[in-house]
């Protein structure tokens, strides 16, 4: 079970079966397997350390997932807006062209028409 803290006089102090919930973020969502798919409804856009990142509700589920900043995906998501339904497809990696560099992970971005 969790332990509660109280404050008292600058000294905390620990009590057993606290009513708090533990917070976590968004799940990051990280293919490995090409072909893999997220789809799901645009909640929000926020600028990461890295660029922008989406904020995900996959259909059906009640998690929210936070896509990479990937260079490719962040290029193919710039037409994408909040509240759009997107299916978004990883297609694996492509080999660096400079020795040393990482292989660029590549995606394809799908928005569902009205």
């Amino acid at each position: 079970m969790g332990k509660e803290k109280e404050i008292v006089e600058e000294e905390v102090v620990e009590q057993p079966n606290s009513n708090w919930k533990k917070q976590e973020g968004p799940a990051m969502w990280l293919p490995e397997t090409e072909g893999e798919e997220l789809i799901g409804i645009v909640i929000d856009i926020v600028e990461g350390l890295y660029g922008s990142q989406y904020l995900i509700k996959p259909i059906g589920k009640d998690e929210i997932i936070r896509t990479p900043s990937h260079k490719v995906l962040v290029n193919r998501m710039v037409e994408v807006k909040k509240d759009d339904m997107v299916k978004l497809v990883y297609l694996g990696q492509e080999p660096p062209t400079v020795k040393g560099q990482n292989p660029t992970k590549m995606y394809e971005v799908f928005i569902k028409g009205e």
